[in-house]
C-alpha cells in the first residue's frame, strides 16, 4: 500500500484545511479501509461510485465507529476531495470533481442512518462496537481482549443475540462457537482460540478456497527475527549507499521529468510516445517496458515524482535523491533513505491497475522474500561462502510447506520461488545482495527486461547461481527493516 504518499497527502491536507486532530484522524482511517477493503490503494484516483463504494459498502458493514464516522464521515471525505481539487492532486483518471461532490452530496442523510442501522453490520464490527461498550479497546492489551472473547465465548446462545443479531440465523456455528480477535480479524469457530497478535480494528475474515493461498493470522508483512551475533555485526555501510542503481534511477527519472513535467494520459500514467525516451535515458532498450511500472510506483511513493493533474512533475523527494548520490546528504539520512527503498522493494507497492481480486494472493506472497532473507543470514552465520540459490529457495520451501495451498502445492511453490527471485533481483541493483555465477549476456538481459522488468537468471536460474548478503544488507537485517514494509 502507498503508505508514504497517503501520510503526506493526510498531512497536507490537515495544513490545507487547518483541520484538527480528529478530521486527520478520520480522513487516515477512511483512506486505509479504502485501500484494504476495496483494494483502492491511491488516495489521490476517485473514480465514480467510489465514494458511495467506500462509505456504504465498506465503512457501513465492517467500521467500528470510534472516530465520529456517523456524523461527520460524509462531510470529511467531501473536504478532502476540495482538497485534491485546489491542490491538483485529484488523478488525472478520476472522475470531474462536481460529480464526486454530488455523490457526496447525496449520501449526507443515507450515511449516518446506515451507519445506525445494526442489521448492516458484519461480524467484526458487532464485537468490536460490543467490546468498546464494555470498555475494552481493539487495539488495546491482547489480555484483556483475550478475556473478552473467552467470556463472549462462554455466552449462552439468546445472550450472545444481542450483539450478534441477524448473524445468529444466517451463519452456522454462531450460536455456540468460540470467538478468536487477531488484530482487525475477527473469526468465529468450533475451536478454542489460538493467541496471536493484535493491531488495529477494521475488517472480518472470509474462509479461503481450496486452491487459493490461505489467510492466516500472521501480520501481512513477514517479520523477520534476526539478531546479528557480535562477530558479525557491521558498521553502516554509508558510503556503498551511493552505489545503488535504484537511486540512480530515481534520479535520472526526476531529471527526465524536471520542473516543468511531462504530460500524462488519461490513466495518469506516462504517454506511451514518451516511454522509449525515458528508456533511453534509464539505459534500456525502447522495448523494457516492464521495469518502468515498479520505479514509476517508487518514484510517487517516495515524492521523487507527483502528479498534478494532466502532468507529472518533479518531487520535493527528489532533491535528497541526487543529495545522497553526490555524497552531500548526512550519512545517516542517506542509509534511512536506502533502507525505506530497500523496504519498498521487498514489499512491492500494488499498481493501480492490478488486477480486481488479487489482493489475497499478494498477501500471500509477501511473507517470502524475508523469510528466504532470514535463511539467507542464517546461512552466512554457518557457513563460509555464499549460498547457492536453488538449494536454499528449495529449502525455503521446504521449511514453509504449511504455507503451500493444498490444492495445488507445486504451482504455489513456483508462484513464491519466481517472487522471491525477481525480488532479489532488484534487491542486487539496489545493493543489498551480491549476486554471481551465472552468464553475463546483454542480449539475454535486454530480452529479459523487455519481457519481464528482471534479470536473466531471475527467469531462468542457472545451478551455479549463488547469493550473498552485503553489508548493506547484513545492516538492513540487523535493523529488521525488512519487516517493516512501506
Amino acid at each position: 500500500m502507498a503508505y508514504r504518499l497517503q501520510q503526506r497527502l493526510v498531512d497536507e491536507f490537515a495544513a490545507w484545511g487547518s483541520t484538527g486532530e480528529a478530521e486527520q484522524d478520520r480522513i487516515a482511517v477512511l483512506l486505509q479501509v479504502r485501500a484494504e477493503r476495496l483494494e483502492r490503494p491511491d488516495p489521490t484516483r476517485w473514480r465514480s461510485g467510489d465514494v458511495h463504494d467506500l462509505l456504504m459498502n465498506a465503512v457501513v458493514p465492517r467500521q467500528v465507529d470510534a472516530w465520529g464516522l456517523a456524523e461527520h464521515g460524509v462531510g470529511t471525505v467531501r473536504e478532502f476531495l476540495r482538497f485534491l481539487d485546489a491542490t491538483d492532486r485529484l488523478h488525472p483518471a478520476s472522475a470531474k470533481p462536481a460529480a464526486l461532490l454530488k455523490e457526496a452530496d447525496r449520501l449526507t442523510a443515507k450515511f449516518p442512518a446506515a451507519m445506525a442501522d445494526t442489521s448492516r453490520w458484519e461480524l467484526a464490527k458487532r464485537i468490536f462496537t460490543a467490546m468498546l461498550q464494555d470498555g475494552v479497546r481493539p487495539d488495546g492489551d491482547p489480555a484483556e481482549i483475550d478475556a473478552w472473547a473467552a467470556e463472549f465465548s462462554a455466552r449462552e446462545p439468546e445472550e450472545r443475540r444481542e450483539v450478534l443479531g441477524r448473524l445468529m440465523e444466517e451463519r452456522e456455528g454462531y450460536a455456540t462457537g468460540h470467538v478468536t480477535i487477531d488484530g482487525g480479524t475477527v473469526t468465529m469457530s468450533t475451536r478454542p482460540p489460538q493467541r496471536t497478535k493484535t493491531t488495529a480494528p477494521d475488517q472480518t475474515s472470509e474462509p479461503a478456497k481450496t486452491n487459493e493461498p490461505a489467510k492466516t493470522n500472521e501480520p501481512e508483512q513477514q517479520k523477520i527475527e534476526h539478531q546479528e551475533p557480535e562477530h558479525h555485526k557491521v558498521e553502516p555501510p554509508y558510503e556503498q549507499v551511493r552505489d545503488s542503481a535504484l537511486l540512480r534511477d530515481l534520479a535520472a527519472l526526476a531529471g527526465w521529468v524536471g520542473f516543468d513535467g511531462r504530460p500524462l494520459d488519461d490513466r495518469g500514467e506516462l504517454r506511451k510516445a514518451d516511454r522509449p525516451a525515458l528508456l533511453a535515458v534509464l539505459g534500456y532498450q525502447s522495448t523494457a517496458d516492464p521495469v518502468l511500472t515498479p520505479l514509476w510506483l517508487i518514484a510517487i511513493e517516495f515524492d521523487v515524482i507527483q502528479l498534478r493533474r494532466t502532468r507529472v512533475v518533479r518531487g520535493p523527494g527528489a532533491a535528497l535523491v541526487d543529495d545522497v548520490l553526490a555524497g552531500k546528504a548526512q550519512p545517516q539520512e542517506a542509509l534511512d533513505l536506502w533502507v525505506d527503498l530497500a523496504d519498498a522493494l521487498i514489499h512491492p507497492i500494488t499498481p493501480l491497475h492490478s488486477e480486481k481480486g488479487t489482493a489475497q494472493l499478494r498477501q500471500w506472497i509477501d511473507p517470502w522474500t524475508p523469510l528466504f532473507l532470514d535463511l539467507l543470514a542464517e546461512h552466512e552465520r554457518h557457513h563460509e561462502g555464499r549460498a547457492e540459490l536453488d538449494e536454499l529457495t528449495d529449502r525455503l520451501i521446504d521449511e514453509q510447506a504449511s504455507r503451500l495451498p493444498a490444492g495445488d502445492p507445486d504451482l504455489f511453490a513456483g508462484i513464491a520461488a519466481t517472487a522471491v527471485r525477481n525480488t532479489l533481483a532488484s534487491l542486487a541493483r539496489h545493493g543489498a545482495v551480491a549476486v554471481a555465477g551465472f552468464a553475463d549476456d546483454p542480449e539475454a538481459a535486454a530480452e529479459a527486461a523487455a519481457m519481464w522488468g528482471t534479470a536473466p537468471w531471475a527467469v531462468d536460474p542457472e545451478p551455479s547461481v549463488t547469493v550473498e548478503l552485503t553489508d548493506l544488507g547484513r545492516c538492513l537485517l540487523s535493523l529488521n527493516s525488512a519487516a517493516a514494509g512501506p
